[in-house]
């Protein structure tokens, strides 16, 4: 496409290991990043909270580029990252010369506003519903990988329990309970630093509110005929 190859041409590649600090929360930066491979983190507060995880093919500082200003939120490596770093004048001038890619910005936004009004209703929700809802959120930003450790099926999320507690919003003491009953029904298990996923249906019915941890789900009557 002619927008990634003028980015390339007006970028410069960096590739960074799991921890690197890309951005801090309150400082003034010149640039945005166009993640290429990899994953990364968006924290924000006092304290910190993790509040999204954007992946490759999403754009990072873009609006600090537009309104100038300090950054609102900190972003950091979760594991191996490569992004483009594209100066903030070349941004600009990108957008106003590719609208295809404009547009695509404005959609982009859009979704993050959509999905920063789901989390303030989320969190009126049990601990339970809300820590589906953010597992949930994980696998579908493309950060599981398939295997678990021990030769275990599942989809491994690179994400601790304080840092689940984060997304979710919750307490680190409730994400313990929770993850337990979690594991007692073969939902979820745990290694060093991940979460893995064995039951992404099960899950996924308890983020809709359609069942709990601890009791399945009753059959309808298409089931029991």
């Amino acid at each position: 496409m002619k927008e990634t190859l003028w980015l390339e041409a007006n970028g410069q590649t960096l590739r960074r290991s799991a921890g690197h600090v890309f951005f801090e929360e309150g400082e003034e930066v010149d640039f945005v990043l166009l993640i290429r491979e990899g994953h990364v983190m968006v924290r924000a507060g006092r304290p910190k909270r993790m509040i999204a995880v954007r992946g490759p093919n999403e754009v990072v500082g873009e609006m600090t580029a537009l309104r100038g200003g300090p950054l609102s939120a900190s972003v950091a490596a979760i594991g191996d990252v490569e992004v483009l770093l594209i100066p903030a004048a070349r941004w600009i001038e990108f957008l106003q010369t590719h609208p295809r890619a404009a547009m695509a910005q404005l959609a982009a936004m859009d979704a993050r506003l959509e999905q920063a009004t789901r989390k303030i209703v989320e969190s009126e929700l049990a601990v339970e519903r809300r820590l589906a809802l953010a597992l949930v959120d994980l696998l579908e930003s493309g950060l599981g990988q398939d295997g678990g450790r021990d030769g275990e099926q599942g989809i491994v999320l690179r994400i601790s329990q304080q840092g689940l507690a984060e997304f979710a919003g919750v307490s680190l003491d409730s994400v313990k309970k929770t993850v337990r009953t979690l594991k007692s029904a073969s939902i979820v298990g745990t290694g060093r630093q991940q979460m893995i996923i064995l039951d992404r249906d099960a899950l996924r019915e308890i983020a809709a509110g359609e069942r709990t941890a601890s009791a399945r789900r009753e059959p309808n009557r298409d089931d029991r005929s």
